[in-house]
């Protein structure tokens, strides 16, 4: 038996658990109820309301579904029905306190359990525990290992256990954090518990994996589509990467983005140069004070800092609904972190870019730190998938759907760089000569810098003391940049012309393929993204006087209550709002987003700043 809670909190009535059936048809309109009175929403996302039946029922979940697929409302919603806490393992003691802000939002009853509190403190959210006052409490897999804790949870009411960044618990996965395997005892400590576990990203080794720590029986298995529609994924060749960045984030005036960079010193350089340039942008990096990390993630969440310029060690769990954009100054190790950090973007379902600037040095200053590793196969792997993907003409989507076992069923996706400009096949070959000739005349010696630094005519102290300004092949690419000339060395390396020896120092050498085109015995054909200075897509600038007016009164509501302002209402229901302009209660919670909670804390003065602005206009302008 299973007690369910009203939308107040109360309890309602007793409702049997059936492990082996959904619940009841005469159960759907209540389910639909809750999601609008709670989140105000008319309609779930795919696989959402699967998964709440499948906790209503009492059955382990195992879900795979993309940032911003909402798997949040997947445990929110069956906490909010079923008596007794959920608790939400999260991964990060920082992005607590926004979480539970956003569930109170909602008007969820959530608490996090963390050592950023007093004694206190977190004996007041073991008093609203056992008072059946809290529908989720937040804790990191450490609390779990603090000893005598689990033995605490188990004087408590638990309706079941929510695992996100399930990933984490897995060896295979691309982010192992051994504290996870903590949660292997969850099974054991309490019988006949209910677990779901939650990951963005998990190949269906890492699925396997998961499912045999966690102990899940017989789970709904959910593999949603690893597709993300308003995301427009583009790669273009590193040349002066500080200026391409900031080139790109000029164009975009106020919306929020994400850098990541490889090293803490090029984190703290780019931040610097967009700092300089006047763009509100600060680093994050695990070699910041703690205090400082979390400051500026703070800033960033509340909108004081447009911009953030992070390793990889930002981002987990990220709630933030309203990134545009993720850069990548720097090829990621695998596909999977790739994807997942590109995941940060868009989540509220507005579009969004993904960039990635790479260059052929990117492979080879990634592979020379995994040499040695004992799983250095594997992850070598991963890194020569990651580098297929940088150089493929083939649509961006289709291949990260094809990372992940999925298969894109359209012929052009329309929003990545290869589908929405096309590829041309150009003859390349006296133009690989050129750059095989500095090479076989140098002795295939030289890394790609100085090759390059040969073919364009530079005048170095290197080539002058090598005595290279003399050879034939010096400055006979002076017509074309250096970085066109380094992009067609990371081509023809790609394609086997040429390969490399030496893991911190690289050097050229060429390949048997590659002599064939040098002595003119076989031709050398390059694909060419078309336009590619146009390979970023650039959509209108918001610059509707109400949604900037909306956008307003949203920080303010957010600095008086304390909370980031997505907390208060995403981009997409300021941009329904700008666009329908509701009048009344009625209307303002057909927007999307908007439930009975907010529209009692929020609506009045939402709905007096539309109405100030229509009695604005002119009758005829609206």
């Amino acid at each position: 038996m299973s007690l369910v809670k009203t939308t107040s909190g109360r309890i309602d009535r007793i409702l049997p658990v059936d492990f082996s059936h959904p619940l009841p048809l005469n159960r759907s309109m209540d389910l639909n109820r809750y999601l609008q009175d709670i989140f105000g929403h008319s309609s779930f996302r795919p696989d959402q309301e699967k998964i709440v039946q499948a906790l209503l029922n009492g059955r382990d979940v195992f879900a795979v579904m993309p940032t911003g697929g909402g798997k949040s409302l997947c445990y929110q919603l069956p906490a909010k029905i079923l008596e007794g806490a959920c608790l939400v393992i999260s991964p990060l003691i920082s992005l607590m306190k926004d979480q539970v802000d956003g569930a109170r939002a909602n008007g969820l009853m959530a608490d996090y359990f963390n050592s950023s509190q007093s004694r206190q403190e977190q004996h007041e959210v073991f008093e609203r525990l056992q008072k059946g006052e809290c529908d989720l409490l937040y804790l990191s897999p450490e609390r779990l290992a603090v000893p005598g804790f689990l033995e605490r949870l188990k004087r408590l009411s638990l309706s079941f256990v929510a695992v996100d960044e399930a990933h984490c618990i897995s060896e295979w996965g691309h982010d192992f954090r051994p504290d996870y395997l903590v949660l292997s005892q969850l099974k054991q400590a309490f019988s006949g518990l209910v677990v779901a576990a939650f990951t963005a990203t998990a190949t269906t080794e890492v699925q396997s994996d998961i499912a045999v720590k966690l102990q899940l029986e017989k789970p709904l298995i959910i593999r949603a589509s690893f597709d993300r529609p308003n995301l427009f994924y583009s790669v273009l060749p590193r040349q002066s990467l500080n200026r391409q960045i900031l080139q790109f984030i000029r164009k975009r005036s106020g919306e929020a983005g994400i850098v990541y960079r490889l090293s803490r010193k090029d984190v703290e350089k780019t931040a610097a140069f967009l700092q300089k340039n006047g763009i509100k942008a600060l680093p994050y990096h695990a070699g910041l004070d703690s205090t400082v990390r979390a400051e500026n993630q703070e800033a960033f969440n509340r909108d004081t800092a447009q911009v953030v310029v992070a390793t990889v060690a930002f981002g987990m769990g990220i709630d933030k609904s309203n990134v545009r954009f993720v850069l990548h100054g720097e090829m990621p190790k695998n596909m999977e972190g790739y994807y997942q950090e590109t995941g940060r973007a868009g989540r509220d379902g507005g579009p969004a870019n993904c960039v990635l600037f790479t260059s052929g040095g990117d492979y080879y200053r990634l592979r020379h730190f995994i040499v040695g590793d004992s799983g250095g196969k594997t992850v070598l792997g991963q890194l020569e998938e990651m580098r297929r993907f940088s150089r493929s003409s083939r649509c961006r989507r289709k291949s990260i759907l094809a990372y992940f076992d999925e298969e894109y069923g359209g012929d052009n996706c329309g929003n990545c760089d290869i589908c929405v400009q096309g590829v041309a096949r150009r003859d390349a070959s006296v133009d690989a000569q050129k750059l095989m000739s500095a090479v076989y005349r140098t002795g295939q010696r030289f890394g790609a810098g100085h090759v390059v630094d040969i073919v364009c005519g530079a005048k170095n102290k290197k080539i002058f003391s090598s005595g290279h300004d003399r050879l034939k092949t010096y400055g006979v690419g002076s017509d074309r940049s250096k970085g066109y000339w380094r992009q067609l060395s990371d081509e023809m390396l790609g394609d086997g012309l040429l390969r490399t020896s030496g893991n911190e120092y690289p050097i050229l050498e060429i390949t048997a393929a590659g002599e064939e085109v040098l002595f003119g015995r076989s031709s050398y054909q390059l694909n060419e993204i078309k336009q590619s200075a146009a390979s970023v897509k650039v959509e209108e600038s918001e610059s509707d006087e109400l949604f900037l007016n909306l956008k307003g009164l949203r920080l303010e509501m957010a600095r008086e209550h304390a909370v980031p302002p997505f907390v208060i209402f995403s981009d997409r229901s300021l941009q329904q709002m700008a666009t329908f302009l509701p009048t009344d209660d009625e209307s303002l919670l057909a927007i999307d987003g908007v439930g009975q909670v907010k529209l009692e804390r929020y609506g009045a003065q939402f709905l007096k700043a539309i109405t100030d602005y229509t009695d604005r206009r002119e009758p005829e302008d609206l």
